[in-house]
């Protein structure tokens, strides 16, 4: 009795240790499979907040001034987010046209447009020759944003005209833009602007907006511009969206949707509009032919009740 005792015993110490070596084995493996997916959403986690801190990320479409109430400044603060750790330089030459219905005349427009980025600056300019509702005119901009610390950085731009009432004649903008989550690739931007028209007009412009970096490839923003005219005190909100896809050196294609009212615009040299609405669709694709050099393509729609407008424009870019 006591022998057949014993066995059984031994028995059941060996089905134990069978069992519990089963039960690490799985918990390990296990263990080993919820670590290798906490590292893989670190790793995507870290992918974005890298995307968002150092400029390797697509950029988003750019936001062309047509209208009197847009500006460069938006753009470069897009471009900014945080520079690269190494400088960078672009130059972009584009030629533009535009078809307008209601007998308002067809534009035209040939730009250079130059970007540097510099420790934790950016600086952007344009120079751009247009010619839109009969009327011709130089249009530049400036534009500089500069890193406060790890989460807040400012921007401010100075654009203008030498003749005509299609864009206005002085311009200037201001942005106070944040970084938020843990990732920071969540920017917060506020920003308020003046400007200045030849036709007696003056617009308050204010701006808020949201830039998400969901991925190192993917980003959203969301925004509103307000604007405030004078004389007669118009007041126009305006709102738009964008998203862009793609990786900085191979290609990257950008949508950009806009609609509310406008409160003012110069359609001649003696002809006006005021307090209307209006919508707008941009489309844009950016393609890297070598390192270094590359090509852009965009088309663009707009609509307001006076008339239309759809045109393109077709960019060579140098980078280095």
């Amino acid at each position: 009795m006591q022998l057949t005792k014993t066995k059984s015993t031994g028995s059941g110490r060996v089905r134990d240790t069978v069992a519990a070596v089963f039960f690490l084995t799985a918990s390990s493996m296990t263990c080993a499979q919820s670590l290798e997916q906490q590292a893989a959403d670190a790793l995507a986690n870290d992918k974005a907040a890298s995307a968002a801190s150092n400029g390797t990320s697509a950029p988003l479409l750019a936001d062309v001034p047509n209208r009197p109430s847009e500006g460069e400044l938006s753009k470069a603060v897009t471009e900014h987010v945080a520079p690269p750790s190494a400088s960078r330089s672009e130059l972009d030459l584009g030629y533009s046209r535009a078809y307008v219905t209601n007998n308002y005349g067809d534009w035209y427009g040939v730009r250079l447009r130059g970007l540097h980025q510099f420790g934790n600056q950016t600086v952007t300019g344009e120079l751009s020759q247009l010619r839109r509702f009969g009327q011709s005119t130089t249009f530049g901009a400036v534009n500089y944003v500069r890193d406060f610390d790890a989460d807040w950085f400012g921007a401010i731009g100075f654009s203008g005209t030498t003749s005509g009432t299609i864009l206005p004649s002085e311009r200037v903008d201001l942005s106070l833009n944040r970084k938020v989550l843990p990732q920071r690739n969540l920017v917060l931007s506020l920003g308020a602007g003046y400007a200045w028209n030849r036709s007696g007009h003056r617009d308050q412009l204010y701006h808020a907006g949201v830039i998400w970096y969901a991925t190192p490839k993917l980003i959203g923003e969301i925004g509103m511009n307000y604007n405030v005219d004078a004389p007669g005190s118009v007041k126009a909100p305006a709102y738009y969206a964008a998203v862009s896809y793609g990786t900085i050196g191979k290609s990257v294609l950008g949508i950009r949707g806009s609609f509310g009212r406008e409160a003012y615009q110069a359609i001649g040299a003696a002809n006006q509009i005021v307090d209307f609405r209006s919508n707008e669709i941009d489309v844009q694709w950016r393609y890297w032919i070598t390192k270094t050099w590359g090509a852009q393509l965009e088309f663009n729609a707009y609509h307001n009740p006076y008339y239309s407008r759809r045109g393109f424009e077709i960019s060579l870019f140098h980078s280095w």
